[in-house]
């Protein structure tokens, strides 16, 4: 496929998204995951891809990064000569299920895209940069058409970071892509500007998120990854706990990802530069009073 640049923003109004999804038919079926999402506090404002610069409660000198333990594998890393499997659905709300993928660095995985859609999907695996730009040679498997199960493998060589996406036309801008969350041995103990730590959050129509507490070492850059696998929409905003408590979004302390919807994954990226109290939480009406919030522990804090 032709390179290209694209925008990294969900659609900006509901008539655009009425649109398209009224071209693309609709989903069967409420959003499962392969496997859990991952448990505590390490696991994974954009949709789908992160800022350049990231977001950042600033005090100036910020302090040394401390190590936060790393995930631990909870399979065992697919080889070349024996990959590991990985099933995904590609639907019509233009969405991958599951949005996190948890890899092992070295691994070699092979992807298996279900499309249980009517629109014709693509899947694009690398690093996050040439994954969401669509850049030539990316690996993918194009053409993954209503009820056809696309299959790519692929190896992850390096740190990362490392994303996939849907570049059939509109999908990507839409919000169809996800992420690699690397654990185990070797995987990055802590996030940096340039390679943020993903840490993955489930939401659900319980009205919580899983987990509700996540480590993050001072001056860590963190992707939180944020999965919608309910049918209410949700929104996420991050920062100083007493502003997070009060709906105090600035765009800069205290930044926020909103219309979350129903089987969506989004992101969003944030330096703790401080040793504060940080929280995180939805404030949709009746949402924060129902216990939809959660605490961010700065190691050392």
């Amino acid at each position: 496929m032709a390179t290209r640049t694209l925008p990294c923003r969900r659609a900006a109004s509901l008539l655009p998204v009425l649109a398209l999804l009224a071209a693309c038919g609709s989903s069967t079926g409420a959003p499962s995951f392969t496997y859990a999402p991952p448990a505590g506090g390490v696991a994974a404002a954009s949709a789908p891809a992160p800022s350049t610069a990231p977001t950042t409660a600033a005090v100036t000198p910020a302090p040394s990064p401390t190590v936060v333990p790393v995930a631990a594998l909870t399979f065992t890393p697919g080889t070349k000569a024996a990959p590991r499997i990985v099933n995904l659905t590609a639907d019509d709300h233009l969405n991958f299920t599951p949005g996190v993928i948890q890899a092992a660095i070295g691994e070699t995985v092979t992807f298996r895209i279900k499309n249980v859609g009517k629109a014709t999907h693509e899947f694009m695996v690398g690093p996050l940069a040439d994954a969401f730009a669509d850049k030539e040679g990316t690996a993918e498997v194009a053409d993954i058409k209503k009820g056809t199960v696309g299959e790519i493998t692929f190896t992850f060589t390096g740190t990362g970071p490392f994303a996939f996406a849907c570049h059939a036309p509109s999908h990507f801008e839409h919000g169809m892509a996800g992420y690699i969350q690397l654990v185990g041995p070797g995987a990055p103990a802590v996030g940096t500007a340039a390679n943020p730590r993903v840490v993955h959050l489930d939401m659900t129509d319980a009205l919580a998120f899983t987990p509700n507490q996540v480590a993050a070492a001072p001056g860590e850059t963190v992707r939180f990854v944020l999965t919608n696998s309910g049918t209410v929409v949700h929104e996420f905003q991050v920062g100083p706990a007493d502003a997070v408590a009060a709906d105090k979004v600035d765009g800069t302390i205290v930044v926020e990802k909103d219309e979350l919807d129903a089987g969506s994954t989004n992101a969003i990226v944030y330096t703790f530069n401080t040793t504060a109290a940080f929280a995180f939480a939805c404030h949709e009406p009746g949402h924060y009073e129902a216990g939809m919030k959660g605490t961010v522990d700065i190691a050392g804090g």
